[in-house]
């Protein structure tokens, strides 16, 4: 019997002695927070785009929110760990469980958490991918080697999640964001993708915006039936995880809504400047959690957020160098010459909620205090152009 099928048994087993979610732990500002991620469409073509602005209506537009780099996966990283370390492509790639993720910083107060991947095959499912009945890809967990196929899972290519059978269990299909909605259990922090003509990799913008407003517009009541999430204040960010051109700044779409989001803020704009670390900063700002001593300790946190926890946002003081089209040297980078070990984390860092770094993340570290981190307080941003200077930790 093989390990791969021993470790599916395992999750079917915990998936089904898993209890409902427990007590929600109430936030500053919203208490659930969705992010549903579309794919590879620059910001001055989608908020063109007719279905797209329904959903404005009942939202705040984040004006000046940049992808982290391109191609797609590494911004599905970042969005986790506070950095794509590097990553500049599509292949599969394992992240090493001394790096820490979104999911070890909220589990310090017990806050449950999820993610929901179209047509997944099974909770866990950890292939590259599944094939519809047509004999195309449907479910991806990264990019395949083809270069043909979305970055789907945000979790699965960190071994700190896919070597952790209760981690797996919380990696589930849209059929279960079905059910757990009906049950009133959707988790406090959910990332999801749809599938990739949903998402608009293998269709158009105005194919993935429709199936966007037909999902979302059910989910934004706020009469607390079956079907909407009015129970508790949840903020849904729709966005996107890079943009399509390569020649300009990655700037992409981002869309806040849902009863978390205050009813004199719907159909207004957010000049904010704001990459993918800035999910992270947000939760941590909203619910007073530690960081991960990555670039997650710096970033803004959405406005409307920052407002009621009193956290002061500002522009990158490197702004103008903005171009986060080309990934910087790192451990994931597939060139020999740009390959460098995972950095340590800057174990001094205070994150946007006012918290120190992860003490998980002090242990596995402690030893490497001494050296010099690409993290630090600045906020500033970096790519292939403008790459990150190694400071000494403070």
């Amino acid at each position: 019997m093989s390990n791969n099928f021993l470790r599916l048994l395992l999750v079917g087993f915990l998936v089904g002695l898993a209890p409902a979610n427990s007590a929600i732990f109430p936030g500053r500002v919203f208490d659930r927070f969705i992010s549903i991620w579309l794919e590879n469409q620059d910001f001055a073509q989608v908020i063109k785009d007719p279905d797209f602005a329904i959903l404005k209506r009942y939202g705040i537009l984040q004006t000046r929110y940049y992808a982290n780099t391109h191609p797609s996966q590494p911004n599905y990283l970042a969005s986790v760990a506070g950095d794509h370390f590097g990553l500049n492509h599509d292949e599969s790639v394992r992240v090493p469980d001394n790096v820490s993720t979104i999911v070890d910083v909220l589990e310090t107060r017990g806050i449950s958490w999820a993610g929901y991947y179209e047509h997944m095959p099974g909770p866990g499912y950890l292939a590259d991918f599944s094939l519809d009945a047509n004999g195309t890809w449907d479910y991806v967990k990264k990019h395949n080697q083809r270069g043909e196929s979305p970055a789907t899972s945000h979790f699965a290519s960190f071994d700190s999640i896919n070597k952790n059978g209760t981690c797996l269990a919380q990696l589930r299909s849209f059929e279960a964001f079905k059910r757990d909605l009906a049950a009133g259990t959707v988790p406090q922090y959910v990332m999801m993708s749809p599938d990739m003509r949903n998402d608009g990799h293998n269709t158009t913008l105005e194919y993935a915006t429709k199936w966007a407003r037909e999902f979302l517009l059910p989910l934004l009541k706020d009469d607390k039936d079956k079907n909407s999430l009015g129970k508790e204040r949840t903020v849904i960010q729709l966005t996107y995880d890079e943009a399509d051109s390569y020649d300009q700044p990655n700037r992409i779409a981002s869309l806040l809504l849902g009863t978390g989001v205050p009813k004199s803020l719907e159909g207004t704009e957010d000049a904010t400047f704001y990459t993918h670390y800035s999910v992270l900063a947000t939760a941590q700002s909203n619910w007073d959690l530690p960081n991960l001593g990555r670039y997650d300790a710096a970033a803004n946190v959405f406005q409307f957020v920052a407002d009621a926890t009193g956290h002061a946002n500002r522009d990158p003081a490197n702004l103008a160098a903005l171009d986060n089209s080309l990934s910087y040297a790192g451990f994931l980078h597939n060139e020999t010459a740009n390959q460098l070990p995972v950095p340590p984390p800057n174990l001094k860092l205070v994150g946007a909620g006012g918290q120190g770094v992860l003490p998980m993340v002090q242990s596995i570290w402690k030893e490497l205090a001494g050296e010099k981190s690409p993290y630090d307080s600045s906020g500033n941003v970096y790519d292939g152009k403008t790459v990150p200077v190694y400071r000494p930790q403070e």
